[in-house]
């Protein structure tokens, strides 16, 4: 028999649930990697749509929209070259040059009703099939995966090879896979709105702040510039902790605000609050689940950072890894890598390597949220990395890439403090 008559398997399917920043950039970089594969996006809801969210990207998510050539996508929108850190009595810490020995510090600030849009957008181009308003209502074991979507009222079955639930922090995939919703001690409620923010002293389009003093602790504050003197103004507290202060999302909202105002910040045309729940990686929670050909990744296997609640890089760091995964496995092991059993062992293998390429990192971020839960030790910690660039560029690696420090660094810096003082 000739090799044209030889018959060539189906092309790899691919479900990808949930077209935010993370499925959108997993879509394109499955496209990229396994060009061959039929690509399926899907959301429930119609784009463009919002979603709560602080809308910062650090340098991590930065070079990654590079990576995809789509910088240009938002050059209308502010490109902070720096970040600013204030706490309790006082103490502050800044980068004062965003292209320092240490890295670029640059990043962006892009409503997510821009950002989804646009890497949606970018997710088509690539090849991917995009369909919105359908939900995914479940995952069966039939020979194959079979996946149950809800669009227009009526269910039906599709096969996949693959399952990547990308859906966010409530996601459908991590119930069906039957993973655990971390605790609440694992989980960050934030609240955020728009609003005109003014200073007359302070550029504010340049940069990002964070802001933990004695009135938010164990809270913290952040208000992030966008174009025409709007920002993005909000807070974050670990949701235990708030049923410890007994006191609601709102009240330490305006609390926030107010402190802002007497530190000199005009604050005017404040929109409506919108509030979100993110699962943070102190949760350790598991991406995949025998005997399902599906991974989560992104909000929905809580891999937020536990200092700053920056998402989205994580999300789209996770995307990337796992096609360029797919793709080392399949060149190893063919189509059979996969597929079935091959393909859950491919998308275990995947999760230890992410896991591990993040553990440090979050284990660092993990201790530091518990130092800025101390009015006494967030001072301190901020006035130290305050008067040392170097301390303060790993503190924004931390923030918002994915670098990490020792027990070492942290028992010197507490030193070097104690002598200054």
């Amino acid at each position: 028999m000739s090799s044209s008559m030889v018959e060539q398997p189906p092309p790899l399917r691919i479900l990808v649930v949930g077209a935010g920043p993370a499925g959108s950039v997993t879509a394109i970089a499955l496209r990229r990697e396994l060009p061959g594969a039929e690509v399926t996006l899907i959301d429930k809801a119609a784009f463009p749509r919002d979603k709560t969210c602080g809308d910062g990207m650090g340098p991590g998510a930065r070079r990654i929209l590079e990576s995809l050539g789509l910088s240009d996508v938002f050059e209308r929108f502010n490109t902070p070259t720096g970040v600013a850190i204030t706490g309790p009595g006082g103490a502050s810490a800044a980068i004062e040059d965003s292209t320092i020995a240490h890295g670029d510090f640059r990043g962006y600030v892009v409503p997510r009703v821009d950002l989804d849009e646009a890497l949606k957008n970018a997710a088509v181009a690539a090849g991917a099939r995009f369909r919105e308003g359908v939900s995914f209502k479940g995952i069966e074991m039939s020979g194959g995966a079979v996946v149950r979507l809800e669009e227009s009222g009526r269910v039906s079955a599709e096969p996949y090879d693959l399952v990547v639930g990308a859906d966010g922090a409530y996601s459908a995939v991590r119930r069906a896979l039957g993973v655990d919703r971390p605790a609440k001690k694992h989980t960050i409620i934030a609240t955020r709105a728009y609003a005109t923010v003014r200073h007359p002293d302070l550029v504010l389009h340049d940069t990002l702040r964070f802001d933990f003093i004695d009135e938010l602790l164990p809270a913290y504050g952040w208000v992030f510039p966008l174009p025409d003197h709007r920002a993005n103004v909000g807070i974050g507290i670990p949701v235990d902790l708030l049923a410890e202060r007994d006191r609601k999302l709102g009240d330490l909202f305006d609390v926030y605000v107010a402190d802002l105002r007497r530190r000199g910040f005009d604050i005017s045309d404040v929109g409506a609050p919108a509030t979100h729940q993110l699962p943070h990686a102190g949760a350790r929670q598991a991406m995949t689940a025998r005997p399902y050909p599906a991974v989560l990744i992104g909000d929905a296997a809580a891999t937020i950072n536990t200092l700053s609640g920056e998402g989205i890089f994580y999300a789209m760091a996770a995307g990337i890894e796992l096609a360029e995964h797919l793709a080392a496995a399949r060149s190893a092991g063919g189509d059979a890598a996969l597929r079935g059993r091959g393909g859950l062992e491919t998308l275990r293998g995947f999760e230890r390597a992410f896991t591990r390429r993040f553990a440090r990192h979050h284990r660092t971020c993990g201790l530091g949220q518990r130092l800025m839960r101390s009015s006494r030790w967030a001072r301190f910690t901020i006035d130290s990395v305050g008067q040392d660039q170097s301390a303060m560029a790993t503190v924004t690696s931390m923030m918002f890439d994915e670098g990490s420090v020792g027990l070492g660094h942290v028992l010197r810096a507490a030193v070097r403090g104690t002598m200054r003082r």
